[in-house]
Order: C-alpha cells, then structure tokens, then sequence
C-alpha cells in the first residue's frame, strides 16, 4: 500500500538482507515506523515507513519514505545504509523508479538503542 510493497520488494536481496539479524528464521526488514517487540532484541534492523505526503492528483504516484539502518556501531549501521544506497538509488522496479539521499548517522540515546543511519527514497510510481 502507498508504495512500501514495491520498497520491500526492492530491499529483499542478499546484498541487503544478509547483513540484518533475523528471529525465527525471519529477517529484520520491517515496513512500519516501530520494531515489532520480537526485534528489538536483535541489532542489524532495517524499518520503513512513509514520511511525505501522497498527492493523489497527480498523473504518477509519489511516495516519499524514511528506511532507518539501525546496527551496534555507526561503521555497520553506516555499511547496511550503503548497501540500500547501492540497491535502491536511481535503479528501476517493477513500474517504479527510485532516488534516494542519506542522512547523518543518529546515536543512540541510551544502552538499549542503537546507532541509525535514515536513508530517504522518492518512489515514483508510472500511473
């Protein structure tokens, strides 16, 4: 919905996935704003969720998302945001294209978190 099936599409590859956690056999890629409470144990995370407005009069959609890169250090938080990068930016999906922007790396607020490199993707949708 509102584009973040195709954002999940284009994120499930090895080149992304094999450097998140998993529980139960299930990998930390998450398309909502929180980490399900089974996650939060775990370190290499990866949650999307949509950040800009949908203007539905135009002849294309546009769907504007916040990919947080969540590992133990800023290098591995910064590493799965480069591997995003290196999936997502300027490449083309299924009837969709893909621009992104990284942002500074987050630290973390307290001994439970970790650090967050946000990565920002335009999807632009063929009507």
């Amino acid at each position: 919905m509102f584009g973040s099936d195709l954002l999940k599409t284009a994120l499930s590859v090895t080149a992304v996935t094999d450097l998140l956690d998993s529980v139960s056999g299930v990998k930390a890629l998450i398309d909502g704003r929180f980490l399900p409470s089974a996650f939060t144990t775990v370190d290499a995370t990866i949650n999307f969720y949509l950040i800009g407005q949908f203007n539905a009069s135009l002849e294309w959609d546009e769907y504007t998302y916040s990919i947080a890169c969540r590992d133990k250090t800023d290098y591995e938080s910064r590493t799965i945001a480069q591997a995003v990068l290196d999936t997502l930016n300027r490449a083309d999906g299924t009837d969709c294209h893909f621009n992104c922007t990284v942002l500074g790396t987050i630290p973390p607020v307290d001994d439970t978190d970790n650090y967050n490199t946000p990565v920002e993707v335009i999807i632009k949708v063929r009507g």
